[in-house]
């Protein structure tokens, strides 16, 4: 018998989290997925606070600042079956509500899954490169190095948070 406890005891010390581990580092809660999804379809209102706020939580501090945006470290987090490397939100004193995923996919790829997934269509955008806008305001972009921005955003007009 005292062997079997020690033994169940081992067996329990291994399953807790250790401090240093992914499990206590952030990880994205089960609701990141369909609330980014709501956000970047356009189908949900948000708040640069409410963003920002959320992404600190979650994720952390910013990999960086960059396009009037934060930058964070997405760990992966699955949106409409792509997996996202960062997610976006722009500054307080930027002039547009934007809240974004960048997926190291190509855009048709991005495109296909999104389409299939959340039943939602993307018309194709003239100009010098892939951008595709869904009737809800939802964008995507290809960019040269077979990566995809998927974004929502909404300009400041001084009737919004």
């Amino acid at each position: 018998m005292p062997v079997l406890l020690r033994r169940l005891s081992l067996l329990v010390l291994l399953c807790l989290p250790l401090s240093g581990n992914a499990a206590s580092k952030g990880r994205v809660p089960t609701h990141f997925g369909d609330r980014m999804e709501a956000a970047l379809t356009c189908r949900s209102e948000f708040s640069t606070a409410h963003w920002r706020d959320y992404f600190r939580t979650y994720l952390g501090t910013p990999l960086r600042t960059w396009g009037e945006a934060e930058w964070f470290d997405a760990q992966n987090a699955v949106l409409a079956g792509n997996a996202a490397r960062e997610v976006f939100v722009n500054l307080p004193e930027s002039g547009a509500l934007m809240v974004g995923a960048l997926i190291p996919s190509p855009v048709a790829d991005v495109r296909r899954n999104i389409e299939q997934r959340l039943s939602i269509r993307f018309e194709p955008l003239p100009g010098p490169y892939p951008r595709y806008l869904s009737k809800f305001g939802s964008v995507l972009v290809g960019l040269p190095n077979r990566q995809t921005k998927w974004y929502c955003a909404r300009w400041h007009l001084g009737n919004r948070p």
